[in-house]
């Protein structure tokens, strides 16, 4: 009987001692995965604040343009049967460039004038006979009818055929041709591409932060320099600002122009590059402090300030701040008061995000634990 109960106590003791190992080993289990999840560093993506105006001179890369440029088509449709002209030649204002073939259009004015000639005399007597009261009034008006009609048919007939002759309408060189002998063309096809090289234009993309403090006229010392011989520097003037960005870089085209260079052949579609300085006077009205943020790095809550999360790049942890801001630029926007320029901004997830929270700012054009 002891013997049994002996060997039941240490059954319950191993028993005991089995169980306080198991549930020690789950608790540093539980412990280890809990500090797995506290390592986990969630990744942010972000942006840098920059100044709403960096400096008062500016660098950009510009591109040669034709100061006039057309695209030539026909107004009717037909099959090319001369066209000599060449890529990069010359021609004079009104010089045949091209022509489609003429004889049927040449059948239908002769019938058309024909026809014309016939109703014109006809209408010259009847007009006679009206006169001395032989012909009705109604009988004058369809003679007067059919001889309008005729001129008008006349008259169409030989503006088609006017049309089978692509003139120039301006001196220029020929820059493209699009089409070659024999080919059938349809009405309004593009033919040919005519560029007026006698001005140069350079046209670059203006930064919307310049284009918000004003227009053209705060640019000024404006020189162009050409990547095929940079040594050489050229004044040009501001001309034409688009007033419509580009949805992809949100800056706007501005076009330089500057007669053609002496020392140089430039041809549309050169590289270029546009130097230049803002007007005293405009900058003086730039707000020093403001800097540009993308939209989206923005939380406006309806129940307080707007706020943003700043990233601090040694403990790599975020903070609230609340803000000031002014108006939208493209996909930025101003913020007068808050934010001090290159600081880091979450611009995504942002509902997410708690105070102090460790988080691994993402690189550019990356995603998730790629960045």
């Amino acid at each position: 009987m002891k013997k049994a109960m002996a060997g039941l106590g240490s059954i319950i003791l191993l028993g005991f001692v089995l169980f306080c190992t198991e549930n020690r080993q789950f608790s540093t289990l539980v412990s280890a995965q809990d500090q797995v999840e506290k390592n986990i560093v969630q990744p942010v993506p972000t942006a840098r604040a920059t100044p709403c105006l960096a400096e008062q001179s500016f660098r950009l890369p510009g591109k040669v343009t034709a100061a006039h440029r057309a695209e030539l088509s026909f107004q009717i449709a037909g099959q090319i049967e001369q066209m000599d002209i060449l890529e990069g030649q010359q021609v004079k204002k009104g010089t045949l460039l091209a022509s489609l073939d003429r004889k049927n259009h040449l059948y239908a004015v002769r019938s058309a004038t024909a026809s014309y000639q016939a109703s014109d005399q006809n209408f010259k007597r009847a007009s006679q006979l009206y006169k001395e009261k032989v012909m009705s009034k109604a009988q004058f008006d369809t003679a007067q009818s059919v001889h309008d009609i005729a001129r008008a048919e006349l008259d169409m007939k030989e503006k088609i055929l006017a049309d089978t002759r692509l003139v120039a309408p301006f001196d220029g060189m020929v820059a493209k041709r699009y089409v070659e002998k024999k080919e059938h063309v349809d009405k309004g096809e593009p033919v040919l591409l005519l560029q007026d090289a006698s001005r140069i234009e350079v046209e670059v993309q203006l930064p919307e932060k310049l284009v918000a403090i004003g227009n053209v006229d705060i640019l000024e010392q404006l020189y162009v320099r050409f990547d095929a011989n940079p040594k050489l520097t050229f004044p040009a003037e501001a001309m034409e600002l688009s007033l419509e960005s580009n949805q992809d870089t949100c800056t706007y085209a501005l076009v330089i122009k500057l007669p053609p260079p002496a020392d140089m052949h430039i041809l549309p579609g050169m590289t270029a590059r546009v130097s230049g300085v803002i007007k005293q006077s405009a900058l003086s009205t730039v707000k020093r402090n403001c800097v540009l943020v993308p939209v989206e790095a923005v939380v406006f809550d309806p129940n307080a300030h707007p706020y943003v999360w700043i990233i601090d790049p040694k403990t790599q942890t975020v903070r609230k701040r609340q803000v000031q801001i002014g108006p939208m630029h493209g996909n930025s926007i101003e913020v007068i008061k808050g934010i001090r320029v290159d600081e880091l901004v979450a611009t995504a997830g942002l509902r997410s995000l708690d105070e102090e929270q460790a988080v691994r700012p993402m690189k550019a054009g990356k995603e998730g634990l790629e960045g």
